[in-house]
């Protein structure tokens, strides 16, 4: 390309003026510049996706970081409020007793299975029961402070076992255990008596069941505003966004646990909690849901990291017989009744996360002894003892009832009718919406009896309502049949549960000197060795049939070491992780 001169002269005259430039005066107005992109994309309002994104990366971040001293657990449940005593849920409970909440005695599994467990020291460093068996002498530690400070000293133990005793507090879930004690007394700041009206070996488990709590703290309301200040090992750190966190008491009287951060996790969602897990962001999946169990729980992206867990909740469910009015005051009748009950049926239908269940004795049970047979369904000797019982198909041609012939003979023969009464039906699992879609079979414990006893002739009239109602019915006496589920404890006071106020089950004297025996037994193996005598007692006049004890299946991490399920739970002091 060919360059004129004129063109030259223009570009220097240009080249001239360009640099002239740098010698001119200041600028009065700043220059000026981009943006900053970060600055803008603050003030931009987000997707509320990609801020929730960004808040649980966030949150997954802070997990991670903790996860080398952090056990996290997976509560399916709202736990609620976290005081141990004022109508506390089974989360509320499994989340402070023995990790913020102390108890006087610790009941500990047995060494073998199908052995008792025993007491052991807690708070209570000794105890003493008087020859006559009316006085128990408590020693507590005489070094234990609470996570605020304060010592404790037997006026704690005072205050809180008057307060348990106290109808006014409500504390109705354990304080019938605490009924045989006349008064709680105190000898010195470390030393407490207990004054009974009878000996009774169930004062000991109580001791062993109720924490302690602070006086300073909760004489004025058991719910002190919502404190939690206990003398356990582990502290409240916070509770929020639906996550419970306890941290280490660095200063434990009994020196620091070896994990130092719990934290228990409410997520209702069971696939992401799967999807958590698989993640490695859990540590303790309690219960497995039946659509994840057993194919989720063998997929090999859970089992390289986790190992199986039952915990062996204590909650059975049960028909109990109204035997102060008839036909049920007939023992062949109730016993009739009971044969019809498909136990192993019904677990199957529940994906066998329930197993089959007559009495409430079993290993761990709520007497704790080797478990009875369970009969088997059996219309045919149902039948037998109905029409032992004076019960048949009497009209002509049958009509497929059974029924007692008028002895005058003035009114048609009254028909086999028998009244259940229960809650109302709680939502379908996921096995009985599946069984619903299969074909229509009876898949809940209820159908599957009232389908039974159709069968063999007898008319089951279910009624159900809320619970008020069930209670009202009870009360009455207005029923035949009752659809019920027991919570409860391993070695429990069973007398209480069965043959309490209101219970119009048939008793004996022979049930009688079981209970009895076992009340005075101090000893927890003594408990378990009278259990047989107790379940013959209970087979000659069939009081109530058990249906099915839950048998959740869990997980938990290989990493986790020490694990020992009891009293459907698990005790954290004594876990630990793997180098």
């Amino acid at each position: 390309m060919v360059i004129k001169a004129s063109q030259v002269t223009a570009m220097a005259t240009l080249a001239m003026i360009v640099l002239g430039g740098c010698d001119s005066p200041a600028r009065v107005k700043p220059w000026r510049h981009a943006p900053d992109p970060t600055v803008e994309a603050a003030r931009v309002p987000r997707s509320q996706t990609l801020t929730e994104m960004s808040a649980e990366a966030e949150t997954r971040a802070e997990v991670r970081a903790a996860r080398s001293h952090t056990l996290r657990v997976h509560v399916d449940a709202d736990p609620g409020r976290l005081n141990p005593l004022v109508s506390p849920t089974t989360w509320g409970r499994r989340i402070t007793l023995g990790t913020v909440f102390e108890p006087l005695l610790r009941y500990v599994p047995p060494d073998r299975p199908g052995e008792a467990g025993r007491f052991a020291p807690r708070l209570a460093r000794a105890w003493r029961v008087a020859p006559n068996g009316l006085e128990i002498l408590v020693e507590i530690e005489p070094n234990v402070t609470f996570h605020d400070g304060r010592r404790l000293t037997t006026s704690d133990v005072q205050f809180t076992l008057d307060a348990v005793r106290d109808p006014r507090r409500g504390i109705d879930h354990v304080r019938h255990m605490l009924d045989d004690i006349e008064a709680v007394e105190l000898v010195t700041d470390v030393e407490v008596r207990l004054r009974l009206r009878r000996p009774s070996g169930w004062v000991l488990r109580a001791l062993a069941e109720i924490p302690i709590l602070p006086m300073h703290v909760y004489d004025g309301s058991l719910l002190a505003g919502g404190a939690i200040v206990g003398s356990g090992p582990w502290r409240l750190a916070s509770n929020k966004n639906g996550t419970v966190h306890l941290t280490r008491h660095e200063k434990y009287w009994g020196g620091p646990p070896a994990i130092a951060d719990l934290e228990f996790v409410y997520q209702p969602d069971a696939a992401v909690v799967l999807k958590d897990a698989k993640r490695g962001d859990y540590d303790i999946v309690p219960a497995l849901i039946p659509a994840h169990y057993p194919d989720q729980a063998n997929a090999p992206g859970i089992s390289a990291s986790f190992d199986k867990l039952e915990l062996r909740p204590l909650r059975m469910r049960y028909f109990a017989f109204n035997s102060k009015r008839a036909p049920l005051d007939d023992v062949r009748i109730r016993h009739a009744v009971a044969l019809l009950v498909n136990r192993r049926e019904v677990a199957k239908s529940m994906s066998q996360l329930a197993r089959p269940v007559l009495w409430p004795i079993w290993p761990g049970g709520f007497v704790a002894a080797p478990e009875a047979s369970v009969p088997d369904f059996d219309p045919k000797k149902a039948g037998a003892l109905l029409d032992d019982a004076g019960w048949s198909d009497t009209d002509k041609p049958p009509d497929g009832y059974r029924d007692r012939p008028d002895p005058k003979g003035k009114r048609p023969n009254p028909r086999l009718t028998l009244v259940l009464v229960g809650l109302e039906r709680p939502a379908k699992t996921p096995a009985e919406a599946k069984s619903d879609v299969a074909g229509g079979a009876p898949h809940t414990a209820r159908e599957m009896f009232v389908e039974a006893a159709k069968r063999v002739g007898i008319v089951i009239e279910v009624r159900t309502g809320s619970e008020a109602w069930l209670a009202k019915r009870l009360e009455d006496g207005n029923y035949d049949i009752v659809e019920l589920a027991w919570n409860g404890m391993v070695d429990a006071d069973i007398g209480t549960r069965l043959f309490g106020k209101n219970s119009r089950r048939a008793g004996s004297p022979r049930i009688d000197r079981a209970l009895d025996a076992m009340a005075a037994a101090w000893d927890p193996a003594e408990r378990t060795k009278l259990a047989p005598e107790l379940a013959a007692a209970f087979e000659e006049t069939w009081p109530f049939a058990g249906i099915v004890v839950d048998a959740p299946q869990g997980l938990v991490h290989k990493r986790v070491k020490g694990v020992r399920t009891w009293d459907g739970w698990i005790d954290f002091t004594q876990l630990s992780f793997a180098n």
